[in-house]
């Protein structure tokens, strides 16, 4: 009678270590891809966010006579007390009734911190009521509007621009992505801007570039400020959330993203006082253009 027996044999050390440096090669190889594959979704829902953004901006522009919705209408920043304050964001919420729009996904600030940026330091209210909470939140939007062409700051209410104004609106910049400040070591915190500064103030012979309002007055965050690469406005208040890319919103309805860089087409950005414009026709940001 005869017996047979099957000896098992396991991995040798060896063995182990050349199987955890494959595991370990493929992971290296696979998480950068893993990672790109969530920023450009994160970049396409950004970008469905502006369009919706802007969609809303033309359904407020069409049901008043054209006019361009201004970015702020009071500047006092109190959403309870009459006359209360809105901003671009508030005034097309009838439009969409989802504030989840005003935020780009690539933008890592929470809820809380869009409600309140940066706490008391932020510059706004307190939202003890629902309507501050929404107001800061509005103000905290990743969709940034061309704050001198196209719908300024006021304290006398009223509307931006009318659509006729803008001469060339499929190059004429109406928003981009935003960020609302950076602590000292440059990182970004509190969400977007619901306004920003096109770059380049001043035409090549020195004047201003920025047109009349209709005596609604004229409010500068002070320009981009390329000397100073930690400032929140070093792009004037845009941000590439999308690897050096931002979405951008054309007055005419259409959006898409671009570099950072190609937004300043036309004009030589040296500081946030200076900057001229010396090729009107490449210029992205005017009525004129």
């Amino acid at each position: 009678m005869s017996h047979s027996r099957s000896t098992k044999r396991g991995f040798t050390l060896i063995e182990l270590l050349v199987v955890i440096a494959i595991i370990a090669i493929l992971a290296a190889i696979l998480f950068p891809v893993f990672a790109q594959a969530r920023g450009m979704a994160r970049k396409a829902s950004c970008l469905s966010n502006f369009k919706q953004s802007l969609t809303a901006t033309l359904m407020y522009s069409q049901d008043y006579d054209e006019m361009y919705p201004l970015v702020q209408t009071t500047n006092t920043y109190n959403a309870v007390t009459a006359p209360q304050d809105n901003v671009w964001g508030t005034l097309v919420q009838p439009y969409v009734k989802n504030e989840q729009i005003l935020a780009c996904p690539g933008d890592p600030a929470g809820k809380t911190s869009r409600e309140w940026p940066e706490g008391a330091a932020g510059g706004l209210p307190a939202p003890t009521t629902e309507a501050q909470r929404k107001f800061n939140y509005a103000c905290t939007a990743d969709f940034a509007i061309n704050l001198q062409y196209f719908g300024p700051l006021t304290t006398s209410g009223g509307y931006g621009i009318s659509q006729a104004q803008a001469a060339h609106p499929a190059s004429s910049i109406y928003a981009v992505d935003s960020i609302w400040n950076r602590g000292s070591s440059g990182t970004p915190v509190g969400g977007g801007n619901y306004a920003m500064d096109p770059p380049c103030r001043y035409y090549t012979d020195g004047s201003n570039s920025f047109p009349s309002t209709g005596g609604l007055g004229i409010y500068w965050f002070g320009g981009w400020n390329p000397t100073n690469p930690l400032a929140w406005n070093v792009f004037g208040g845009a941000w590439p959330w999308h690897n050096e890319t931002v979405n951008v919103a054309f007055a005419d309805g259409h959006a898409k993203a671009m570099k950072i860089n190609a937004l300043t087409a036309g004009c030589d950005v040296k500081n946030a006082w200076g900057g001229r414009i010396f090729d009107k026709s490449a210029y992205l940001w005017g009525l004129d253009n």
